[in-house]
């Protein structure tokens, strides 16, 4: 109940699916002023949030890139340039094979900020679940529960390195992580990502200073936000807000929905912060099971209460790796007969064999002690 009295305090902008913060004016970062030789315009890739996306080809290196920009800012506040600038210095600082990487950042001639990045080829998660829900893959390989395991995985690894530098991503959903056309998971958009206190400097120092949302202002995208974060209490923000997150995302990629859908904004908000989720395997469609294990590990990720949920992105994963492997999770809590099935399948020639030897040897036996007898 005191959450449901929260959330109503709570001052919410909805925008896109993302509840954001009110503006506030701040001094706007200075930023380096680039010639407009180096980048040419190939075509527009698309608008979201504050941000127009380009395909620029760069002159100097010869590749084609992506550039972020900020066309309309000059009537902009003061605080969307400093979060603009954020992301670019913060994302360019967290080097991982997971992590877009950022190449360049300055302003235009005209005074534009803007950002360069690595051109995502491919589709994003939430084009590839749209194309599975409507039978348009080419075929179970391209989308199975052992390939959503290994995107899953990979995700992870982004978001276990983002922690290491002490970096929360706040913003983890399907839109937000590109599948490559060979295999590639990369992970996007850290536009509403915040540095915790003793943060690294690697990631924090040149990215500016810990980002403070003051409580009672919520920040991210229904579904997908954990209930502090839906309540407001932005104090309490720590890893396991973007565990939660995680488990959201597994959940999806489990049913092909996100969590609560079809429901409204202010539904999915009440709904989260009561813990009033359906489990994945009530959500899903009858012809795609949800195995019990990742169940298991979707519903712990996603619990109501912090303490409860895995306490570090490296348990979440390893939980996974072993589903994956073929072994019982520890969030299943696996009786001892599911773990003696587990090593049948995992090592079932193995006990073929021995069953044979088994089988062969007692009758061999049989045959000597009646040979004996007579």
């Amino acid at each position: 109940m005191d959450d449901e009295m929260q959330m109503q305090k709570t001052r919410l902008i909805h925008s896109g699916g993302v509840i954001e913060e009110e503006p506030s004016l701040t001094k706007a970062p200075e930023l380096p002023r680039k010639s407009n030789k180096r980048y040419k315009f190939i075509r527009s890739i698309g608008f979201g949030g504050m941000k127009a996306v380009l395909l620029v080809l760069d002159i100097d290196t010869g590749r084609e890139v992506a550039m972020a920009m900020m066309p309309d800012f000059r009537e902009r506040p003061a605080s969307d340039l400093e979060r603009f600038v954020r992301e670019a210095r913060l994302t360019a600082r967290l080097e991982h094979p997971n992590i877009v990487p950022v190449h360049d950042m300055g302003t235009d001639l005209s005074g534009a900020p803007f950002f360069t990045m690595k051109y995502l080829r491919g589709q994003s998660l939430a084009t590839l679940l749209r194309r599975v829900r409507r039978g348009e893959v080419a075929s179970e390989k391209e989308y199975s529960i052992e390939r959503a395991t290994q995107i899953f995985i990979r995700v992870c690894n982004a978001v276990l390195f983002a922690h290491s530098r002490r970096v929360l991503h706040l913003d983890i959903k399907p839109d937000n992580v590109n599948i490559g056309d060979f295999g590639e998971v990369l992970v996007l958009d850290w536009g509403l990502a915040m540095v915790m206190n003793g943060g690294d400097a690697a990631a924090g120092s040149h990215a500016g200073p810990a980002r403070e949302t003051r409580d009672g202002v919520a920040k991210g995208t229904p579904g997908f936000m954990s209930p502090e974060q839906v309540a407001g209490r932005n104090g309490e923000l720590d890893e396991r807000s973007d565990i939660y997150a995680l488990g959201a995302l597994l959940y999806t990629m489990l049913t092909l929905h996100c969590p609560l859908a079809g429901k409204s904004v202010e539904e999915i908000m009440a709904a989260t912060v009561r813990g009033e989720i359906p489990s994945p395997s009530e959500a899903a469609a009858p012809d795609r099971p949800v195995p019990a294990a990742l169940e298991a590990i979707c519903r712990k990720a996603m619990a109501l209460k912090p303490e409860d949920r895995y306490q570090s992105v490296a348990e979440l994963r390893a939980d996974i790796q072993a589903f994956a492997a073929g072994y019982a999770p520890a969030a299943e809590n696996a009786s001892p007969l599911r773990r003696t099935a587990l090593f049948v399948n995992r090592n079932f020639l193995v006990t073929i064999m021995g069953a044979v030897i088994v089988v062969l040897a007692t009758a061999v036996g049989y045959l000597l002690y009646a040979s004996l007898s007579r």
